[in-house]
């Protein structure tokens, strides 16, 4: 169960963006876009963050997809 509870579209059509880029990327809408849709200027700020990152080839892909299974693991989520 959600600590937070995300915005869905129908509660908030600014975020139509946000979700169809999320749908594009990774076929559904992630948690953590809906916990960024909240605050949808966050939102803008993060992503050119995390996608500099994940570009830089400083984080190979098998390590970053390491980090995120273990991430998941230790918060109990299934990834």
């Amino acid at each position: 169960m959600a600590r937070i509870n995300g915005v869905t579209e129908s509660e908030n059509s600014d975020v139509h963006q946000i979700f169809e880029e999320q749908r594009k990327r990774h076929g559904f809408v992630s948690n953590t876009a809906k916990i960024f849709a909240l605050r949808p200027t966050t939102h803008k700020a993060v992503q050119p963050l995390a996608q500099g990152i994940q570009e830089s080839g400083l984080i190979s892909p098998e390590l970053r997809n390491l980090v995120c299974t273990r991430t998941a693991n230790i918060n109990g989520c299934p990834y």
